[in-house]
């Protein structure tokens, strides 16, 4: 801090001091002693003007103390001051550096404020000395890593650089190799080119000459249908065989015992077709213009299981020109000896010639002979195969189906294919396409609903009620007779199809589509 020489107001202050003191005294002297002597005043004058001069010198010492230790603290106020509250003054200042370099931790005086920081600058030199040694210790371990790493990065230099040259190496070698190979396959190319255009030459030769043979076989194929339906119509050859024959008839209760029974696996309520001794053989076809199957003049249920090979039996229907006489051959299509048959059905299963389906009657009468239906078309034109809804809508025949069997079958009209009867027709003819064909491959043989109903033997039960009303026509309640057994709980009709069966419905013409739905017989008779 820098100090001033010129006389400030403490100097003033104080020579007023001592020259107030001086008159005080001689007035006293004045007051008290009367009038002395003159060389008392004298005396007494210079003994203050002694004490004058030694507080005039006092204060001077005092005041270059004052000014030493201002310049010894280097304030750059002139003024001391009388506290610190000040910041202008010379105590303000110092009180302003002990709060402003204390570090956080001021102390009461300059001097403890001075102890402490040079402790504080102790220890820091201290902890200073200690990271230089730890550093000096860390950098000769650098040091040392960094002449090891570059002793390393030589080694991997060299070997880097060894490496460049077997890469150029192997580069010009793989250049010469990919130069040659692009040759050879630039060659392949050509005769890739020359085998193609050979190929699709070949390929459009042959495409025509397939053409022609698909169209070939198509006409062949037209034509052994047609030989095959005017040879089955002429001969309608068989290669079933009968099931068994009557052993005895009791005329008064119309009874009959076939030589079938539990060892042969035979189950009560199975139907049976009744043939003539001299028949052309079982399981023929209806004749054209005929009624029902050749040689077929009766058909007996089953009512109870007698012995090993003996059975009871109803008689459900009969010829009175013909009655059935013992030794008579009994057939069933549904029934095998240790096996179930299976069957594939399509169209309206019409079972009483009322116009209604009759479905779950059908499911009924296959179960109960121990028969299945493998592939079957619903009313909704829906397929069903093995008993679950198919998700490709593919028919599955295989060589276990014994029969195609064909109820009547829509004709689809030529009306807007989103007309749900429509579509429903054209599903159904799709259906019976694709059946018919794996059929005729597999040699699975297509029979009528009428010609099948008779080889089992059935016997068309009459509704007594009208289709639509609460009561549910079973079989329990169609009139079979007391005696034979009873269907399951459940075994009910609903007695009603899709609109595409039925007759007797017209629709509007649409797109210049027919007035009303046509049915055509599935032998196409």
């Amino acid at each position: 801090m820098a100090s001033s020489s010129k006389p400030t107001g403490v100097h003033y202050a104080l020579v007023f001091f001592v020259l107030l003191s001086i008159v005080c005294g001689v007035g006293w002297l004045l007051a008290h002693k009367g009038s002395g002597s003159i060389g008392e005043l004298k005396t007494a004058n210079a003994n203050l003007t002694k004490k004058a001069n030694d507080s005039d010198s006092a204060l001077k010492s005092a005041l270059d103390q004052i000014e030493q230790i201002k310049k010894l603290l280097g304030a750059k106020y002139a003024d001391v001051g009388a506290d610190t509250s000040n910041p202008n003054t010379v105590l303000g200042d110092m009180f302003d550096h002990i709060q402003k370099f204390s570090n956080g931790s001021p102390q009461p005086t300059y001097n403890d404020t001075l102890v402490k920081q040079a402790e504080a600058l102790r220890d820091v030199t201290t902890h200073r000395d200690k990271l230089n040694e730890q550093l000096q210790t860390e950098l000769a371990t650098f040091l040392q890593a960094k002449e090891e790493l570059n002793a390393k990065l030589g080694a991997e230099k060299a070997a880097r650089e060894l490496a460049d040259t077997d890469k150029t190496k192997a580069d010009n070698t793989h250049s010469e190799e990919l130069k040659t190979k692009e040759l050879g396959l630039a060659e392949l190319r050509n005769q890739v080119a020359k085998t193609q255009q050979e190929y699709d030459e070949y390929k459009a030769s042959t495409t025509a000459s397939i053409k022609q043979l698909e169209t070939r076989v198509q006409n062949l194929l037209a034509i052994n249908r047609k030989v095959g339906d005017e040879l089955e119509q002429k001969t309608r050859v068989t290669f079933e065989v009968a099931d068994g024959t009557i052993e005895w008839i009791d005329s008064v209760t119309r009874r009959v015992y076939i030589n079938l029974g539990s060892v042969d696996g035979l189950r009560a309520r199975t139907t049976f077709s009744v043939y003539r001794k001299n028949n052309s053989g079982v399981g023929r076809g209806s004749r054209p213009g005929s009624t029902g199957p050749e040689d077929v003049k009766g058909a007996i249920e089953v009512t109870r299981i007698t012995g090993p090979h003996s059975a009871e039996a109803k008689i459900l229907d009969e010829d009175l020109y013909h009655p059935i006489g013992k030794g008579d051959p009994i057939y069933s299509p549904l029934w095998s000896s240790g096996r179930g048959e299976s069957f594939a059905f399509i169209g309206i299963a019409d079972l009483d010639g009322d116009g209604k389906s009759d479905r779950d009657i059908l499911h009924e009468v296959v179960a109960t002979a121990g028969g299945t239906i493998d592939n079957e078309v619903d009313d909704k034109g829906n397929l069903w195969v093995n008993g679950k809804l198919s998700d490709d809508k593919k028919p599955k025949l295989t060589e276990k189906t014994k029969f195609l069997v064909k109820g009547a079958l829509p004709e689809p009209g030529a009306g807007p294919t989103d007309n749900e009867e429509n579509s429903i027709s054209i599903e159904i003819t799709k259906l019976n396409k694709e059946m018919d064909q794996q059929a005729r491959e597999r040699g699975i043989r297509v029979v009528s609903l009428s010609d099948f109903l008779s080889f089992i033997g059935y016997k068309s039960q009459r509704r007594l009620f009208v289709p639509g009303d609460d009561g549910k026509y079973t079989l329990k309640n169609a009139g079979r007779g007391a005696a034979a057994p009873q269907p399951p709980p459940g075994s009910v009709s609903s007695g009603t199809v899709s609109g595409a069966y039925d007759r007797n419905k017209t629709t509007t013409p649409t797109s210049g589509g027919p007035a009303g739905r046509k049915f055509r017989n599935p032998n196409g008779k």
